[in-house]
């Protein structure tokens, strides 16, 4: 239960951090230029989420990733995962915010 409640903050947090990375290229003004690469602009998110687990150093999913065992791929799988989470945290705030009225 607290792994799933560590994911939501992190998928919040998450929310935050692409807000003021996208806000911060924006005012450099290389946003645009990363927009237009074809798999990094496709997929922004997911590479926010990974480098926001790498300076975190968290591994909240370290009993599920079983035989892992390079530093590398357990940040890239906690990144996936968090960013994975973000329609479970949209999904959670919209239930909590309806009351759990159905």
């Amino acid at each position: 239960m607290y792994t799933l409640g560590a994911l939501l903050l992190l998928a919040v947090l998450l929310g935050a951090v692409t807000a003021v990375v996208n806000s911060v290229l924006g005012t450099v003004g290389i946003s645009a230029m990363i927009a237009k690469i074809p798999v990094i602009g496709a997929h922004w998110g997911l590479l926010v989420s990974i480098g926001m687990m790498w300076v975190l150093d968290l591994n909240v999913v370290g009993g599920w990733i079983g035989g892992i065992t390079d530093d590398w791929m357990i940040i890239v799988v906690n990144g996936a995962i968090v960013y994975g989470m973000v329609p479970v945290k949209d999904a959670t705030i919209s239930m909590v915010s309806k009351g759990f009225r159905a």
